[in-house]
């Protein structure tokens, strides 16, 4: 109970003073760091209640591991369930061979285990050369259809992209799909608006007298609005040809208009810098000017209707919920923030940087994070999904590129022929639609492409998730086989007294056996968890974690001399070590100095534990010593 209370204490006070120490994810991850040391130390804790101890678990751990990635990743292609039987049959060995050693011959379980610990390590290190063994693609490949925005998979092969227009102009830098599956296009040199209809054929084109068209957005009856530079007016052009002016801004330029939730319509405009309400009919409802700001770049909506403002000259992204003044959100050091989007998990994207911006940025609960550099500036447009997945089109030609957590950036179509200038997506059922240059047109790109998967490999990187409920699974079976089974009440006789278990007709010398093998088994599991979690087999897997275990065992009461302990007490040990070693990261002191506070802790427990012991015999001796 002493053990519980601090470990109660010690989790409060570090989550009053840092509160994401409490935080699901801390937890999540504190509960998976303790799951192998907690198996592996169940075994220790049966070994030590025979007054044994066994030094070797973390290279047993590693040497298990070693051999049953050689199984997964042979050419023969063996089922999982053969890797896992490997891995759990070399602990198993290994344990067994220690506890014949230790019975048969007579010799001390410190320098049999110890002796165990270095073979197994430099058996490991020398099969493996000291290299590691990446174990993300392994088994029977399978090869599907699959999108090139899948966040996971080894996607093969370059999408399609196939022109469907070729105007007149030098570029399109805008596009607004349609209902019908066509698509406006807003084209520069010159400024002029294209209607597409479902079969590319162009329905109707407007020449605007503009150098460039850079905003469209959508309105009634089919209808688009249409702005760009010189100069700030609004067009509303219908679906016939038919063009009319919407509203005048009065300023140099439009760079963006977006509809709001309640159908009126925003938009952002350059020289002076400012945000106007307009209404459907095209009145002018008010003006925000943004102050020092050369130009407002681009407006992006969230889902509760807040208005993201982007400007250039000083590069920043301000607020503004409904009816409030804007605030800034972020203020970048670069002079040009642009291209704002928002994903489908409400996470804003967008571009920084000088005359080529070309950093990637994504601001997450008001925290901005890079995403990617690009090589080949500028960034010319974006497309951003679900768990931070990323299309980019990219320098001169808009070279597409793929960006994917976990993955390299990969060029996954060079758009030499095509020159990307801004991409859309049309929808979940449709092409990719890009806008391009040299002559300005529309191309599609097709995103499904060829998945390569592993599923074999793929099960086995998942089953660290199954390790926490493995571990209280066994503490279970482990507290009823020490408490109501003749063999748990066993080990606790040995440990008392050995000379004693043996006269009164217990096989000592098998039960040594017994809890050995049990411990290597165990170690065997803890393999399969670690290198399931880290997708690699490393030579130095689970190296120090002797230590570890043994800490567990000794914080949770489990005496050294043997007879005393329980795996209750373990668990809770090792809890303790895992939280306090986490609060010495959440205190900001480096993660070098756990090992330092791991050996104190076992020099305190065994001085305890002596004292525990010495205070026992005194307290025997003076009551025999009674009249």
């Amino acid at each position: 109970m002493g053990i519980l209370l601090i470990l109660a204490v010690i989790f409060t006070a570090i989550s009053l003073y840092t509160p994401s120490f409490a935080s699901r994810s801390n937890l999540s991850s504190i509960i998976q760091a303790i799951s192998p040391i907690a198996l592996m130390a169940i075994g220790q804790t049966f070994v030590i209640l025979t007054a044994g101890i066994d030094l070797s678990v973390g290279s047993v751990c590693a040497l298990s591991a070693y051999m049953m990635s050689l199984v997964l990743i042979s050419e023969d292609g063996y089922p999982l369930w053969v890797g896992l039987a490997v891995a759990l049959g070399t602990g198993g060995f290994c344990g067994l061979l220690s506890g014949l050693i230790i019975t048969k011959l007579r010799v001390t379980p410190f320098i049999v285990t110890l002796g165990m610990l270095s073979a197994c390590s430099g058996l490991t290190l020398g099969l493996s050369g000291g290299k590691q063994i990446s174990l993300g693609k392994f088994g029977k490949a399978v090869e599907e259809s699959a999108s090139i925005l899948s966040p996971s998979g080894e996607v093969a092969g370059q999408p399609a992209v196939e022109r469907r227009f070729y105007g007149e102009s030098a570029s399109v830098d805008a596009i607004q799909p349609t209902r019908d599956g066509g698509a406006w296009l807003g084209a520069a040199s010159p400024g002029s608006v294209t209607l597409l209809g479902a079969n590319w054929e162009p329905r109707c084109s407007v020449n605007l007298n503009l150098e460039e068209v850079s905003a469209l957005a959508p309105i009634e009856d089919a209808a688009v609005l249409a702005a760009g530079s010189p100069g700030g007016k609004v067009y509303r052009i219908e679906v016939g040809g038919a063009s009319t002016l919407f509203c005048d801004t009065g300023a140099g330029a439009v760079e963006a208009i977006t509809q709001d939730n309640k159908g009126s319509f925003r938009v952002g405009t350059r020289e002076p810098a400012a945000v106007l309400q307009v209404s459907r009919e095209g009145e002018v409802l008010s003006r925000i000017p943004l102050g020092e700001s050369k130009a407002v770049t681009s407006l992006a909506l969230d889902r509760s209707g807040k208005l993201f403002i982007a400007t250039e000259g000083p590069g920043s992204i301000l607020g503004m919920n409904p009816g409030a003044s804007p605030e800034v959100v972020y203020s970048a050091t670069a002079t040009v923030v642009e291209q704002l989007k928002i994903d489908s998990e409400n996470r804003l994207w967008f571009v920084e940087g000088e005359e080529k911006p070309n950093r990637l940025m994504v601001l997450d609960q008001g925290k901005a994070d890079l995403v990617w550099i690009s090589p080949k500036p500028p960034i010319r447009s974006f497309l951003a999904y679900a768990e931070q997945v990323a299309l980019v089109s990219t320098g001169n030609v808009g070279a597409l590129y793929l960006l994917r957590p976990g993955f390299e950036p990969s060029m996954i179509h060079p758009m030499t022929t095509f020159k990307a200038r801004t991409l859309v997506d049309a929808g979940p059922s449709a092409p990719i639609f890009v806008g391009n240059s040299g002559p300005g047109g529309l191309a599609t790109l097709e995103t499904t492409a060829t998945l390569t998967r592993y599923p074999v490999a793929e099960a086995f990187n998942e089953i660290h998730r199954l390790a926490p409920l493995t571990m209280a699974v066994l503490i279970c079976v482990a507290w009823l086989f020490l408490r109501f089974t003749t063999w748990g009440t066993y080990l606790y006789a040995i440990g008392g007294n050995e000379q004693a278990a043996r006269l009164s007709g217990i096989r000592v010398d098998r039960m040594k056996v017994f809890v050995y093998t049990v411990t290597g088994v165990l170690c065997g599991l803890a393999s399969v968890f670690l290198t399931s979690k880290l997708h690699t087999l490393d030579p130095n897997l689970a190296k120090g974690y002797e230590l570890k275990v043994i800490a567990a065992v000794v914080i949770g009461g489990t005496s050294l001399m043997g007879g005393q302990g329980s795996v209750w007490g373990t668990l809770i040990g090792a809890t303790l070590l895992y939280v306090l070693n986490y609060s010495l990261v959440h205190l900001g002191m480096e993660d070098i100095w756990s090992d330092l506070f791991i050996g104190i802790v076992i020099i305190l427990a065994a001085i305890i534990d002596s004292l525990r012991s010495r205070f026992g015999e005194w307290i025997g001796f003076s009551r025999r010593q009674a009249p």
